[in-house]
C-alpha cells in the first residue's frame, strides 16, 4: 500500500485507535486494586486498548499502578487533540478531491498529525516500560502472541458463522 494514500491513513487511524481506550485505563483502575478493567463495545467493534490487556496480565503493583494511572492521566488531553486532529483530517480527506489544490495540504496535515500521535504513542509506551521489572517485560511477547491467537480463532469462528452456505 503507498503510504501517501488515504487508505494508508485510515489504517494507521484504526491501529492507534485503542490508545484512547488505554487513557480510560487511569479511570478504571482508580478505583480498583488491580488494574482490570472491563472491554469496552461501541456498536459491535471492542475498543479494549490491547496495550492495557497487556498490563492488566502483569500483575502490576500497586506503586506501578499509580505510576501508569499518573502516565496515563498526564497524556489524556494530548491525546484527545490528537485524536481529534485525526478524525478532522480524515473528514476533510474524505470530503475533497485529489484533484482539488488543497488536498496536498491536507494530505501532509494528516500525515504529520498521524506521525504525531504514533510518536506520542511511543513515547507513552517508553514511559510505561520504564516503570515495568525485566521479568514482566519479558512475559509481554508472550502475552501479545496470545491475544494474537485468540484474535485470530475469534475471527475464524466468526467468520465461519457468516460464511454464505451453498
Amino acid at each position: 500500500m503507498n503510504m501517501n494514500t488515504p487508505r494508508f491513513l485510515l489504517a494507521v487511524v484504526c491501529l492507534t485507535a485503542g490508545l484512547a481506550d488505554r487513557v480510560a485505563y487511569a479511570d478504571a483502575t482508580a478505583s480498583s486494586t488491580r488494574a482490570v478493567a472491563a472491554p469496552q463495545w461501541d456498536g459491535g467493534h471492542r475498543h479494549d486498548g490491547g496495550f492495557r490487556q497487556v498490563l492488566d496480565q502483569l500483575d502490576l503493583t500497586p506503586e506501578q499502578q499509580t505510576q501508569v494511572q499518573a502516565i496515563m492521566g498526564q497524556a489524556k488531553s494530548q491525546l484527545q487533540t490528537l485524536h481529534g486532529a485525526m478524525s478532522t483530517d480524515q473528514l476533510a480527506l474524505a470530503a475533497a478531491s485529489p484533484n482539488d489544490p488543497n488536498y496536498p495540504a491536507l494530505l501532509a496535515t494528516a500525515k504529520a498529525n498521524a506521525a504525531a500521535l504514533i510518536q506520542f504513542e511511543s513515547d507513552l509506551k517508553t514511559q510505561v516500560y520504564a516503570i515495568l521489572t525485566p521479568a514482566q517485560v519479558a512475559r509481554i511477547p508472550a502475552i501479545v502472541a496470545e491475544e494474537r491467537a485468540a484474535q485470530e480463532a475469534r475471527s475464524l469462528a466468526w467468520r465461519s458463522k457468516v460464511a454464505p452456505r451453498t
